[in-house]
């Protein structure tokens, strides 16, 4: 007879390692030095992956982990001397789960994930990989978890592998690669499979330097991409995905209603990945701030104005929201 010992029946698991949510309980947020991010250096170990959810059970022996998540979608994890691993679950959902050995099954419990932001990633050979979704906007909805992905480039200065494009193409389900390089001849290239997934590229500048017309129209032209709902759903990177996404992303969230602090706590996170830390309070990132206020009075306001002036119509900002928002 088979028994389930871990995750326990009805019990909440996190995703987040211990660094990751005492960072998110203190944040250590004080300003940082310019940084240059057309030439990032790599500074520390990467601590930009969630951790991995362990299924135990006994007899321990080698079998079949069994998921059904809230889509009703099942798949199979291996299971070696009665242990399997899970990773990149959705937060804040339910989830079913079973053994299978030699034809047994066992019963079947639930568990939930916790819903603490964010959703963050692992995807073979690339870095700081994180849904946009699941943040509350001030409004009592949620940005809808998988259908924005932020990630670091995916060649050049990283190499993602296989197993990491298959994580993209077929378990994320991703159909749009936003490439946001190119403003001084960077090299990039679509990596992804192109009959599965579209390469855009709109070279974008990050923080203060968005605010001339040419990078006006530039964003819009980017948002714009998100009136498709075919293009769902997308990664959104530049090199380390960290300074023109999270620029790009903060303006987003800002118009979808997301809260300031949540908004900066995204950008921090990105600090957990190979290159360098990050501050809203830093200088950079203050001259971004106080250029976007001057399209609006509070943020979300300062957002709407901001894409507006990027060519939006009310319109369609109505449509990005009802798509993203659930």
């Amino acid at each position: 007879m088979i028994h389930l010992l871990t995750p326990k029946e009805n019990e909440t698991v996190t995703l987040l390692s211990e660094k990751h949510l005492d960072y998110i309980a203190h944040p250590r947020n004080d300003p940082t030095s310019k940084v240059d991010w057309l030439a990032l250096r790599e500074t520390q170990e990467d601590l930009s992956y969630p951790v991995p959810l362990p299924f135990s059970f006994s007899p321990a022996v080698d079998g079949e982990v069994v998921l059904c998540d809230p889509n009703g979608r099942e798949y199979s994890l291996t299971a070696e001397s009665g242990t399997a691993y899970a990773e990149n679950l959705l937060i804040g959902a339910e989830y079913r789960w079973f053994v299978r050995i030699d034809g047994e099954c066992s019963e079947t419990r639930t568990f939930r994930t916790d819903a603490q932001v964010p959703r963050m990633l692992r995807v073979d050979g690339i870095s700081n990989v994180r849904d946009f979704g699941g943040f509350p906007t001030e409004d009592g909805r949620r940005v809808r978890q998988a259908m924005i992905y932020r990630t670091s480039e995916m060649d050049t200065h990283v190499q993602i592998t296989e197993g990491g494009k298959q994580t993209l193409e077929t378990e994320l389900g991703v159909r749009t690669d936003l490439d946001l390089r190119g403003i001084k001849d960077e090299p990039r290239c679509p990596v992804l499979d192109e009959t599965r997934v579209k390469w855009v590229n709109v070279p974008l500048a990050a923080y203060e330097e968005i605010f001339t017309e040419e990078q006006i129209a530039r964003y819009g032209e980017s948002y714009r991409i998100l009136l498709d709902a075919q293009s769902y759903p997308l990664i959104v990177h530049c090199w380390g995905g960290i300074d023109r996404t999270g620029t790009w992303l903060y303006i987003l969230g800002a118009m979808l209603g997301v809260s300031e602090n949540d908004l900066g706590l995204d950008y921090e996170m990105s600090s957990f990945s190979r290159w360098n830390r990050r501050s809203r309070h830093s200088d950079q990132f203050s001259a971004f701030r106080a250029g976007l206020s001057a399209y609006g009075e509070t943020l979300q306001d300062a957002a709407v104005g901001f894409m507006k002036a990027a060519g939006l119509t009310d319109g369609e900002l109505t449509a990005i929201r009802k798509i993203l928002l659930s």
